[in-house]
């Protein structure tokens, strides 16, 4: 610890300079800046279930939680805290009876002052967020740490020797992990975890409690989506949709961050090409070949409408999106190589026939015809996937049970 500190009060000049551009750049606000350097948390809380999640996806998992533990038990003050001011915003949006901090940064003198204030009965990390001055302080005033859906990277276990010494002295003090699968558990053994501190439960991501709803159709003609694309992807499915021999169906593509239009359209050939740009207005006619929708908030519907989905940042090296809100509407998913940010998600789809998965763009073609020839094999894809999430719903409630149990 003394050496992670001594770094750690080193640089702060550039960690507090770095808040404070989030805290403009991001949307973050006076809020989030005053809350991250310790400040404007005014009372103490009473009885509080402490979760803390990173950002915005380890946020939705933290909302679920709070919402099975608060219907379970009501006479807890839930709180989660974040780092990012999308997670606070999604947690605001949601209308659940929760808590929201930022969390302030890993200063000693910092965190002391915020476990006075807030006094949590546990603490509950989602994944993998490990902050050595936050773990060491709930250890000292006795205060349970438990990582929930517990993951490990190997870029975790790849650092130098230095980095690992300061995890291999935080995870002394955690109570228990429990792992979303046997990888992450080997992975936990592998830095220095007592074996008797690690279970296998199961992946929370599978467990998101979405429920698909009825959207506005916003495009007539079929159409196969292509969602969360990222630059150079677009490039390569055009390229690949074009030699489709099926002129009745249309390619959407909803690109990760619409701003990137200008990007994307100066990678592909035009004057090949009958275009249709969403944010222009432009009217989709017959002999439209691509629908470029560049907005926000609207991915549900093109989901939903489609006739299946293709999941963009796989076929980068970018580690792929989320693909769950397309397997609730029971679509067939095709991904590129690169899911190793949702890897045990993708092996568990794969197994059991839930998910296509190709070896390079070159391979899309095939697949894309395969699946608009056949009816039956997309339903088979799409009624799997489906099946698949739903038939982990217990999961959830393993966890519940499991946070109960550290609170008596």
């Amino acid at each position: 610890m003394i050496t992670y500190n001594f770094f750690l009060y080193l640089l702060s000049p550039l960690i507090i300079l770095k808040i404070l551009l989030d805290s403009f750049l991001k949307k973050g606000g006076v809020d989030f800046f005053r809350q991250r350097i310790g400040f404007m948390i005014h009372k103490k809380l009473s009885n509080v279930v402490w979760i803390h999640a990173s950002s915005i996806g380890e946020a939705k998992i933290a909302l679920n939680v709070s919402k099975e533990l608060y219907n379970e038990s009501k006479e807890y003050t839930y709180l989660i805290t974040t780092t990012t001011y999308s997670s606070k915003k999604l947690i605001d949006d949601a209308n659940v009876d929760v808590a929201h901090y930022y969390l302030p940064f890993d200063f000693y003198f910092l965190i002391n002052r915020f476990l006075k204030n807030i006094n949590p009965k546990i603490c509950i990390i989602i994944e993998t967020e490990i902050w050595p001055n936050l773990i060491k302080k709930c250890n000292d005033n006795e205060i349970p740490i438990i990582i929930v859906n517990g993951r490990l990277s190997k870029k975790t276990l790849n650092a130098n020797s230095i980095i690992r010494n300061i995890y291999k002295e935080c995870i002394r003090y955690i109570t228990h992990v429990y792992c979303k699968s046997q990888r992450e558990l080997e992975n936990y053994l592998e830095l220095g975890m007592e074996k008797d501190k690690l279970t296998v439960i199961g992946n929370l991501k599978l467990c998101e409690q979405f429920t698909p709803s009825s959207t506005p159709r916003l495009v007539e003609r079929k159409y196969v989506l292509a969602a969360s694309t990222h630059k150079d992807e677009e490039r390569q499915i055009i390229t690949e949709w074009l030699k489709v021999n099926d002129k009745r169906i249309m390619l959407v593509i909803v690109p990760r961050h619409p701003e990137r239009l200008g990007d994307i359209l100066s990678d592909i050939p035009l004057d090949l090409i009958k275009i249709s740009i969403r944010s222009k207005n432009d009217k989709i006619r017959n002999n439209t070949q691509i629908y470029i929708a560049d907005t926000y908030g609207e991915l549900e519907s093109f989901i939903e409408h489609s006739e299946f989905v293709f999941i963009g940042g796989s076929l980068i090296d970018h580690g792929g999106q989320n693909f769950l809100e397309a397997a609730a509407y029971g679509k067939s998913i095709i991904v590129g190589p690169y899911m190793y940010n949702f890897i045990d998600e993708t092996e568990e789809f794969l197994k059991s026939n839930s998910m296509i998965m190709v070896k390079n763009s070159q391979s899309l073609k095939h697949v894309f015809e395969k699946l608009i020839k056949s009816k039956q094999r997309r339903e088979l894809f799409g009624n799997n996937a489906k099946s698949l999430l739903l038939s982990k719903s217990t999961t959830l409630d393993q966890y519940k049970q499991i946070i109960l149990g550290h609170l008596k």
